[in-house]
């Protein structure tokens, strides 16, 4: 899994293997390690909530999302799903749960394990 952050927004890039453990009810998380006992943990897992949320507990990043959202996305061709968190003073939190494709070019470094195909391949 991958996570990237911009601004206010977050966004989750899922492996064909995640999907399918997130779609079984599983959560899945990763972790970055900074030191010893010291990591930032990010994740995200099916639950039950209305809509897709996000929560941030010290240095852990949990998304939650309805199992029914994850269910549909994760059986159909649909890239992502999406949510927003309401931050209390007139902005928004936007939160990105998509399907990790494949590169189109090769990066140095990077693996394109267990990844999605990219519809653009065939272009």
């Amino acid at each position: 899994m991958k996570l990237r952050t911009r601004g206010r927004s977050i966004r989750l890039r899922l492996t064909r293997t995640e999907v399918a453990r997130l779609a079984a009810g599983e959560r899945v998380e990763e972790r970055v390690p900074f030191g010893p006992g010291t990591a930032l943990v990010y994740g995200i897992g099916p639950g039950e909530v209305p809509t897709v949320e996000a929560h941030l507990d010290g240095a852990h990043v949990r998304v939650v999302a309805p199992l029914d959202v994850i269910s549909t996305w994760a059986s159909s061709d649909a890239v992502g799903f999406d949510g927003r968190k309401d931050l209390g003073d007139g902005t928004f939190l936007t939160i990105l749960v998509e399907k990790d494709w494949n590169c189109l070019t090769s990066r140095p470094g990077e693996e394109d394990v267990d990844t999605f195909p990219n519809p653009s391949a065939s272009c």
